[in-house]
């Protein structure tokens, strides 16, 4: 995935943090921030280094959340033609929270209800903090580097880890992989020495389900995972354990149909798809 140096940036510090954030965290960390930024607008007299700052927070929060669903966003500019006060930032945060809580939360659609993508609700935030940005005078790509340099001078890259696992930097992504794969991809956790295959799958299912919800949506392609040894029962019996009534070429999550399929060249990686 092709991305800007800002976002690059983001990257490489999260990835040295050990990984991304839960997203339903990254949603709670967007709250928390606008609730430190409302704090600057309000109690006393606007100082544009820190509010330059929690803007640069929103930003990168945002984008790390951008990178894990493998999105590519704009490097961010320094001005715009709009104008935009707090209250619009806060409503162009709504549709990140409503997208990530049904990624990763409870939220099931209503039928026919249409659900923005996330690709689409981070652009029109990030659209929303240079509107905010500009007339202020701030340039928000020099304030992102400067907090990026400040979190790592500090020693604070320790607050950017995550528990828990990450599909966008999963073990299997690191290879070596088989040729020819799409390139849009998410990795689930590996099987551990000895593990069932019930085990496996209680493991994988977190992922997985989340694969499905957002898929469609945010243009992912599959999700590897690799196989058991042979006394665990394989793909089949994987497949099984996640879905009673499925095969490896067709199941079911979170009300989507899935499909899966052993790797010509290498039977113990599998890819997971829409089906």
């Amino acid at each position: 995935m092709a991305a800007g140096p800002s976002q690059l940036l983001v990257r490489e510090t999260m990835i040295a943090a050990g990984g991304y954030w839960r997203p339903l965290a990254a949603a709670a960390r967007l709250l928390e921030e606008l609730g430190e930024l409302s704090e600057l607008l309000f109690v006393g007299e606007e100082r544009a280094e820190e509010i330059a700052g929690e803007l640069a927070d929103l930003w990168i929060i945002t984008t790390a959340l951008a990178d894990q669903f493998l999105i590519e966003v704009d490097d961010p500019g320094s001005g715009s033609e709009a104008e935009a006060d707090f209250g619009v930032l806060v409503a162009a945060a709504g549709p990140i929270a409503r997208v990530v809580n049904h990624y990763d939360g409870p939220k099931v659609p209503r039928h026919g209800e249409p659900m923005p993508t996330l690709q689409g609700s981070i652009a029109g935030f990030h659209m929303a903090l240079l509107a905010f940005a500009a007339p202020r005078r701030i340039v928000l790509a020099g304030a992102v580097r400067e907090k990026i340099a400040r979190i790592h001078a500090r020693g604070d890259i320790e607050r950017f880890g995550r528990e828990g696992f990450d599909p966008s930097t999963a073990p299997v992504l690191g290879g070596p992989l088989p040729d020819g794969l799409p390139g849009r991809l998410w990795g689930a956790p590996q099987p551990s020495p000895g593990e069932s295959a019930a085990g496996h799958a209680a493991r994988v299912r977190g992922p997985l389900t989340m694969f499905a919800r957002a898929a469609r949506a945010e243009r992912l392609d599959g999700v590897l995972l690799t196989v058991g040894p042979p006394d665990s029962g394989g793909l089949a019996e994987l497949v099984a354990a996640l879905d009673g009534r499925g095969t490896p070429d067709g199941f079911e999550l979170a009300g989507e149909r899935l499909r899966a399929r052993t790797l010509a060249g290498d039977a113990a990686l599998a890819l997971v798809e829409l089906r």
